[in-house]
């Protein structure tokens, strides 16, 4: 991507209405999640978005600046940037003429890299074999993507490699047709090297960023498309690429809990600091629709927390005026997570 076109692209994560701390953003971004991470993702609207530009999240404070340069953003001591109204109209130009990934929130829910060396490793391997071919070199040296291959292929074979050209088949006919020949250059196989996201972009007459969001957005729908298809493929694909917005660990506290489960029991039982039980509800009472909220907060809490902060935006709450009432952070974030979730950050 380009210097200019990043400087334009990042634009699309920040608001004309509240400033937005980049902090935040780049960790959801690079999927280097955190409980605040996930809360102020939350709040902001872009849970949606987490790992889907990680060259562009290691990057986002000096492309930030950059913006603020050319006046289309506004930063303040926080490193929060707030985005001007020329930096809004810039930035809704952009969306107008660029690609955008259809489906982002699956890059919360699997691993587009290793969906990306699988995929590209299956295709490599069937064009070989159509010609009959057994001596070349994978294209990915991942000892671990290459061994979870070799157990699949053994349990498969030939037919279960031949299985990518027909599931790539059904799903790019339903593709737009050039969409799908940029997705379709980047691969190698017998005698053919894959194109480079540059020379695609010269084939085809597009912008670089382009093609890497094309590459992006249809690597990781046929993921999920193969996925559901549930065929041989399928199994090589659905087995340790899930990295979704909360740990496995989380996960299994959250099924304890819905099991009627106490924190501190869950604690007990698991082996696990309260502290990290907590972050493992927290977590959970942002990412999932239905959360037992009532479980954890009395309606007596709520109600003394709503009154310390009645006529405040829930995002502007301080918990420090809860300070000698008895009430946990714990407690007063679930009850934060809970309105906002209810109300969006606005109320």
């Amino acid at each position: 991507m380009s210097n200019s076109l990043a400087v334009q692209r990042v634009l699309i994560y920040y608001d004309d209405e509240s400033a937005r701390r980049s902090t935040v953003i780049r960790q959801l971004l690079t999927n280097r999640l955190t409980t605040s991470s996930r809360f102020w993702g939350m709040c902001y609207e872009l849970l949606d978005v987490v790992n889907t530009d990680y060259e562009l999240g290691m990057n986002l404070e000096r492309i930030s600046d950059l913006a603020v340069d050319k006046g289309w953003l506004e930063k303040d001591s926080d490193s929060a940037y707030l985005l001007t109204p020329f930096g809004k109209k810039v930035r809704d130009d952009y969306l107008s003429l660029h690609k955008k990934l259809k489906k982002p929130e699956l890059f919360a829910k699997y691993s587009y890299r290793k969906f990306s060396a699988l995929v590209t490793l299956c295709v490599q391997v069937a064009s070989e074999l159509s010609f009959g071919n057994r001596s070349y070199v994978p294209i990915t040296t991942d000892y671990h993507l290459l061994q979870m291959f070799k157990a699949w292929y053994l349990a498969y074979g030939k037919a279960g490699a031949a299985e990518v050209r027909i599931d790539l088949e059904k799903f790019l006919k339903e593709e737009d047709e050039t969409d799908a020949a940029v997705f379709m250059s980047r691969f190698a196989g017998h005698e053919t090297s894959g194109r480079t996201k540059e020379q695609i972009a010269d084939d085809y007459n597009l912008e670089v960023s382009d093609v890497v969001i094309t590459e992006r957005d249809l690597m990781i729908r046929f993921g999920e498309f193969v996925i559901n298809e549930g065929g041989s493929l399928a199994e090589l694909f659905k087995h340790e690429l899930n990295e979704g917005l909360v740990s496995s660990s989380a996960l299994k506290t959250y099924e304890m809990v819905c099991q009627g489960k106490s924190a501190d029991e869950v604690a007990r039982f698991r082996r696990l600091k309260s502290s990290t039980v907590i972050e493992h509800l927290l977590d959970c009472a942002i990412v999932f629709d239905e959360f037992p909220f009532e479980r954890f907060v009395s309606s007596e809490k709520r109600s003394r927390i709503e009154e310390v902060y009645v006529g405040q935006k829930t995002v502007c709450w301080d918990f420090h005026k809860l300070e000698g009432t008895g009430i946990s952070f714990y407690e007063y974030r679930l009850v934060q997570i809970e309105r906002i979730k209810e109300n969006g950050s606005a109320y």
